[in-house]
């Protein structure tokens, strides 16, 4: 055991009950178990790709209630002119 080992050893002992249930809670959240922290991560990303797919899914549904020639871009230009003024 190391030196830094040995004191954390001690510094615990001189806990008490309740103190050293609250530092092996801060110790769990510090230190997930890996097989849940895995699942975690696994399941961030497949919702991450279906939101991603929900997204897409909308975005083309969007364009069909959008006026014949509607250019993005130049709403956009159009909106920050009357907002801020032109910049030139």
């Amino acid at each position: 055991m190391s030196a830094l080992q040995e004191q954390a050893v001690e510094m615990i002992h001189d806990l008490s009950d309740d103190n050293v249930s609250f530092l092996i809670e801060i110790i769990q959240r510090l230190m997930p178990n890996r097989a849940m922290a895995e699942k975690i991560q696994t399941l961030g990303k497949d919702e991450g790709i279906k939101a991603f797919h929900r997204l897409d899914e909308a975005r083309a549904e969007i364009w069909n209630y959008l006026p014949e020639g509607f250019d993005p871009d130049k709403e956009l230009e159009e909106a920050r002119k009357e907002r801020y003024g032109s910049l030139d």
